[in-house]
């Protein structure tokens, strides 16, 4: 019975030893485990500190890029504000045109006939030459007939009678002269001032148009910008900056050498030798003329 006992005993301590042995490697492989866990998740967290890092720049980037847009909204609404008040200075510009050319055409009429009413004014002239003539002569007669002592007062008193209505066809006559002659002066001088009122507007209309060809160059509407700078030199023929602006967009960006030349060169016969882009334009021409075999500019 002993013996069966200590074999028994052996038997189940080999048993709990290979237990313990599993257990401890199972606890050791679990160690392992949450090693190799908390190595990963360290670097999760390092991989989710550099999302967070990237997501609040994305963030901050979005917000950015919103008051940008926000920034060009409303720089789009000034413009077309300004867009409309240029249109609707075009059009008071258009209407006060109108009126300065009727205005105009009036006082061309008025102007035109001058010429009658410098006759009308020379025959009133002549009319009253003649008036004081027939004075002089009366006053000789009734100094005659007063030399004489002539007696005859009815005659007298006719030749008083014809000098007082001489004398009052005499002052109208020179009333009629004075309003003649203010109305001559102040016809051409009425004239004049139209004249330079319409060339005001003129200039006004022309750097509207070239405001306008600014705006559409730099939206890139290039077909619209010269339209508009074309206007400007219709209206304002020595306007070197708009002949400028054609040669550059027909050459930079519409590609017609032959318009930029054209262009150029009505720009080079205006401006002043010392202007900046001059050097530019020159080299520009000369360039595409050696290029097509043409003679150089001078």
């Amino acid at each position: 019975m002993a013996i069966w006992a200590g074999i028994s005993f052996a038997q189940t301590d080999s048993r709990d030893y290979d237990k313990l042995k599993k257990e401890y490697d199972a606890i050791l492989a679990d160690r392992n485990n949450l090693i190799l866990q908390s190595k990963f998740l360290g670097e999760y967290k390092n991989k989710f500190s550099e999302v967070e890092v990237l997501a609040k720049k994305a963030q901050e980037e979005k917000a950015r890029l919103q008051q940008d847009i926000l920034a060009r909204d409303s720089q789009l609404v000034d413009l077309k504000q300004k867009m409309s008040d240029l249109e609707t200075a075009n059009s008071q510009l258009v209407k006060d045109n109108e009126g300065i050319k009727k205005s105009l055409e009036k006082m061309t009429f008025e102007y035109k006939i001058v010429p009658e009413t410098r006759k009308e004014l020379t025959a009133v002239k002549s009319q009253n030459n003649s008036f004081q003539r027939s004075l002089k002569q009366m006053e000789a007669n009734i100094s005659k007939l007063q030399e004489g002592k002539l007696n005859n007062e009815a005659q007298l008193e006719i030749y008083r009678m014809q000098i007082k209505e001489l004398k009052t066809r005499y002052e109208k006559a020179l009333d009629r002269n004075r309003v003649l002659e203010k109305k001559a002066e102040q016809i051409p001088r009425r004239f004049a001032e139209i004249s330079r009122q319409n060339k005001t507007l003129l200039k006004e209309t022309a750097l509207m148009h070239y405001n306008l060809g600014v705006f559409y160059s730099k939206n890139k509407e290039y077909v619209r910008a010269v339209a508009e700078f074309e206007k400007s030199v219709e209206l304002n023929p020595d306007d070197t900056a708009s002949y400028y602006n054609l040669g550059y967009i027909c050459a930079e960006y519409l590609v017609n050498r032959p318009r930029a030349i054209e262009y150029f060169r009505k720009f080079l016969s205006l401006v002043k030798t010392e202007d900046k882009d001059v050097d530019w334009v020159k080299k520009y021409i000369l360039t595409w003329q050696t290029w097509e075999g043409k003679k150089p500019m001078d």
